[in-house]
């Protein structure tokens, strides 16, 4: 996501957690949804993360976080907000 392309929705994730605002940014490179309609608060349901993105987030987790985690994992959250919480609590302190 560009500069030029933060929308306020996006701006307040930023602000929130940059947890959050990479998950955000994760979602709109899958060009799944349109980064304007992506709030925190979207449940996942509405964000197009059929199995094989799940799969492939689920891997971009590990990769960016060193945190393993299984894909049904992702269906203990009903929104970006509870999954952003959800890998914090999971991901160790540095």
């Amino acid at each position: 996501m560009t500069e030029a392309s933060i929308t306020p929705q996006s701006a307040a994730a930023t602000a929130e957690s940059p947890l959050a605002q990479w998950l955000v940014d994760r979602i709109t490179f899958y060009d799944q949804v349109d980064a304007a309609a992506i709030t925190l608060d979207t449940p996942l349901a509405e964000l197009g993360l059929d199995s094989i993105y799940s799969l492939t987030l689920c891997g971009d987790i590990e990769d960016a976080y060193g945190l393993a985690i299984d894909p049904t994992f992702l269906a203990d959250f009903a929104s970006l907000r509870e999954l952003a919480d959800g890998l914090s609590a999971r991901i160790p302190a540095s």
